[in-house]
């Protein structure tokens, strides 16, 4: 502990005799004794203060670091660095409080344009509905519609639309010859072009 060779050991021992005495020196050997284990004691207690310290202080330090990962949010994080000064939140919370209006229902859907003046005499023809034919006759009036329509239309849509052609209606902003219905161009009949149902009836004029 003092780092004291046997030579030195030996003279102290020595200078004890001479001082203290051969009847005093056991006490004064005891008494040296408990000192140094006092000494020891102490050092022992003093070393273990350190290191609770130490320990204390590595503890802490892990906990601060433990609390820091719990309370890490990536939200908060992005939150910071797209809106450190929370602008946007504020305004956010005003426009709840003030109610985001609903939006508008869509309009209806608008109605069919009138008819153009004097498309109605023009018209007539094709609002008339013609009377029903035979079961052959339809069949054949079909297959010659059919082979007049282009051929990149299915049959099916095809006889759609001339059966739907009849109840069309020309708008008035539109040239007599071409319309668009649906988006398609389709020719509408105009009185130098009667329809198929007056081929059959006599025109009346001078014979």
């Amino acid at each position: 502990m003092f780092d004291l060779s046997w030579t030195e050991i030996a003279l102290l021992v020595i200078v004890a005799l001479v001082c203290i005495g051969p009847k005093d020196l056991p006490v004064a050997m005891r008494t040296l004794s408990r000192a140094i284990k006092g000494i020891r004691r102490l050092g022992a207690e003093f070393q273990q203060h350190i290191d609770e310290m130490v320990k204390e202080a590595d503890l802490s330090e892990a906990r601060d670091q433990l609390r820091e990962i719990r309370q890490f949010s990536p939200r908060e994080q992005l939150r910071r660095a797209i809106d450190p000064d929370r602008s946007l939140d504020r305004q956010l919370d005003v426009g709840r409080q003030e109610g985001m209006p609903m939006a508008p229902p869509p309009p209806p859907p608008p109605p069919p344009p009138p008819p153009a003046p004097g498309s109605e005499e023009l018209g007539g023809s094709r609002s008339h509905v013609p009377p029903a034919q035979p079961h052959n006759a339809r069949m054949q009036a079909q297959a010659e519609a059919l082979e007049r329509a282009p051929a990149i239309l299915p049959p099916t849509t095809a006889l759609r639309l001339i059966e739907e052609s009849r109840y069309w209606h020309r708008p008035a902003f539109l040239p007599p010859e071409i319309a668009l219905h649906n988006g398609r161009r389709a020719a509408i009949l105009t009185a130098a072009q009667p329809s198929e149902s007056m081929k059959g009836e006599p025109q009346h004029g001078s014979a």
